[in-house]
């Protein structure tokens, strides 16, 4: 399963709702287009977190505004296999 996939199956767990793959594009904003609210975002990383075996300062948790950022942020920050 590649981080895509993952990630995309960490939002439908939060979300509670099965999206369409259009519906999680790169560019799909995490706020604004998926309607996460605050403690929904912190339970997507958290799951992001204990999924992928890292953890996300303030700062970065911050940052990351869309799936494609998220993404990219997991494949340059996980531990190596």
């Amino acid at each position: 399963m590649t981080t895509t996939e993952k990630v995309y199956e960490l939002i439908r767990k939060v979300k509670k709702i099965d999206l369409e793959p259009a519906d999680m594009a790169a560019e799909v904003r995490l706020i604004d287009d998926l309607k996460l609210d605050s403690l929904a975002l912190m339970e997507l990383l958290v799951l992001t977190e204990q999924g992928f075996n890292f953890e996300f300062s303030h700062e970065e948790a911050v940052a990351v505004k869309t799936i494609g950022q998220l993404v990219e942020f997991i494949d340059l920050h996980k531990p190596a296999v």
